[in-house]
């Protein structure tokens, strides 16, 4: 009989370490977890507030390509406040 109670105790002990482990694990990967969203919300939020493609850099050029059906010479670089500067229609151009 002292034998069956010293197994019963035994897996007691066993299934209560169990199930502390399991709760550690549990909490330490909430936690990682918690972590990971951090990072993510920081790195979207650090995204957002770059301009260009690089940092230091100036923003693109915003060229409209869904609207490309119009005259490029007409619409982009032959009025008054053109699409693109100088230095871009020279270069396309080579003038």
């Amino acid at each position: 009989m002292a034998n069956m109670q010293e197994v019963l105790e035994r897996q007691e002990r066993e299934r209560r370490e169990r199930m502390r482990r399991r709760a550690a694990s549990k909490r330490a990967q909430r936690e990682l977890d918690e972590q990971l969203g951090m990072a993510v919300a920081l790195l979207e939020e650090e995204n957002q507030s770059r301009r260009g493609s690089r940092e230091g850099r100036a923003p693109n050029v915003d060229i409209h390509r869904h609207s490309r059906g119009k005259n490029l010479m007409e619409e982009d670089y032959f009025i008054p406040h053109s699409l693109y500067y100088d230095v871009h229609f020279r270069a396309r151009y080579r003038m």
